[in-house]
This record gives C-alpha cells, sequence and structure tokens, in this order.
C-alpha cells in the first residue's frame, strides 16, 4: 500500500453505503508523517463519508468532473452544429427555387409557440421567378423560416426596412418559405453580373445545364452539359469569379459552357 493513497488515509471500499463520516484522520492516518497528513486531510475534504461504493467507483471518481464537463460542453456545442451551408453559385440557388423576389423586410420575425415556424413580413418589390403576379399584388406578404438557427432558421439581422433583399427559397401550401441555406442577399451587395442573372440570364441555363461544384482535385466533368464550378475548392467560394461573373448557359452545339455575364449573352 503506497503512503498517502486513499487506503492509507483509510478509505476502504465497501458495497455499503457511505457511512457518515467522523470527520478526523483514522488512526492509520495519524500515524503518517505530517506532509502525507495534510494530503489525507484535503482527500477526507473531498470524500467525506470515508468510503466509496465500489472498487470502480473508487477508480472513476477523479475522473467524475472532467466527465461532467465534457458532457455539458458537448450539450452546449452541439446545436450549433446542426445546420450548416456552404453557399452555392448563384445560378444553382436561382435553378432550385420555386420563387426568386426581390423584398423588403418590414417587419421583425413573429415567433408563435404553437407553431415550430417564425414568420417575417415583406414587401415584395419585384417577381422575378415562380410567383403568379396576380396573387401576389398585395403590399404585405409573409416569409416563413424554422424558428431558430440551431434547426436551420434565418435570422434576419440588418434593421434597415427600406434595405432591398434578393430571396430565393421554397413554396408549401401557398406560403414562401425560406431557410439558413436559402439565398438571403442584401440586392446592392450583388455585382452587375449577379444582377443580370437573377433578373434574365441564369433562367436561360436552368432547363439544359447544370453548375457542377469541384469539392477537390482532381476534378471531373460528367457530361457536356456540365460547367465545372471551381470556386468552392477556395474559402469564401460566393466571391470567387465564376459566382461574381460568369453563369453556365447553352451554347449551338448542345454542351454548356460559363459565358461572362458582363458583355450580354447570346447563343453561340
Amino acid at each position: 500500500m503506497h503512503p498517502g493513497s486513499l487506503e492509507a488515509c483509510g478509505f476502504r471500499t465497501s458495497t455499503l453505503h457511505p457511512r457518515p463520516s467522523s470527520g478526523h484522520l483514522s488512526s492509520a492516518a495519524q500515524a503518517l508523517p505530517p506532509s502525507l497528513q495534510i494530503v489525507c486531510q484535503k482527500r477526507k475534504q473531498r470524500w467525506p463519508g470515508g468510503y466509496l461504493s465500489t472498487p470502480v467507483e473508487l477508480a472513476m471518481a477523479p475522473f467524475a468532473p472532467l466527465a461532467s464537463t465534457i458532457l455539458v460542453l458537448l450539450w452546449l456545442t452541439a446545436p450549433s452544429r446542426a445546420c450548416t451551408c456552404v453557399p452555392p453559385h448563384p445560378q444553382i440557388s436561382f435553378c432550385k427555387a420555386e420563387f426568386v423576389i426581390r423584398a423588403k423586410f418590414v417587419g421583425p420575425g413573429e415567433f408563435n409557440q404553437t407553431s415550430i415556424y417564425r414568420r417575417y413580413e415583406i414587401k415584395i418589390t419585384k417577381i422575378l421567378k415562380g410567383l403568379n403576379t396576380l396573387e401576389y399584388v398585395h403590399d404585405i406578404e409573409y416569409i416563413y423560416t424554422p424558428h431558430t438557427e440551431s434547426v436551420c432558421g434565418y435570422m434576419h439581422r440588418s434593421k434597415n426596412q427600406s434595405e432591398e433583399f434578393i430571396i430565393a427559397g421554397k413554396m408549401r401550401d401557398g406560403h414562401m418559405y425560406i431557410s439558413t441555406c436559402s439565398f438571403v442577399a442584401p440586392w446592392n451587395s450583388l455585382s452587375p453580373a449577379q444582377r443580370q442573372g437573377f433578373i434574365k440570364t441564369y433562367a436561360t441555363g436552368c432547363e439544359e445545364c447544370t453548375v457542377f461544384p469541384c469539392l477537390s482535385v482532381p476534378c471531373k466533368l460528367q457530361n457536356n452539359t456540365h460547367c465545372l464550378w471551381t470556386d468552392s475548392l477556395f474559402r469564401r467560394s460566393e466571391k470567387g469569379y465564376q459566382s461574381l461573373h460568369l453563369a453556365c448557359l447553352p451554347q449551338k452545339s448542345g454542351m454548356c459552357a460559363w459565358h461572362s455575364l458582363r458583355y450580354g449573352y447570346r447563343r453561340a
């Protein structure tokens, strides 16, 4: 038995419940040198009962605080990892969206405790895709999103109600829905080529062409209607040259190729 160990300090393993401690060191501990008695006294304060239920508990007891800390950290960090999205090329967002609009957020997010969605009050300024203009002629509409970011909810943080946004999302039961992964950006933050793409040109490539992300090298196109998008190899792919200036558009040959939107588009 090592001097200063739990056994030397008078601790014993037992399957019985811990007995109340007298608050004093055992006779065995009192026979130890003064320096080791101090160690025993500290351990007595840590396990005042003087008993541990089993040898396993005896071995694991020092690690209990660490295990609790790890569990708390895992619980705190898990929600933040629940929804992660890689920004797509804007043409991908346009083609996959069921509606694309320009709109202003004119009201704060409203959350109903009986619903899992938050809704924002918006004013549509321009319909670019998907909505019937005759049905959406009202000044004010609502757009819905999951209520928290941990479940992919979109949190609108701009306080400027006059700022116009481009919004691409999905329709469900006649209502507009968006998420963290939806394309939502200030209209003025788009490049001139991107604005032209959303207004007119991206739609030209939706039926025949596909923007194909290159996630790791080497990259290989699956067919001639794909355009290899290499911006995604780098950080902030939404700020890459292909995202800012190019669209994947059909050619007369039946193939698809990148085309600069800075010079207009005519099928070659």
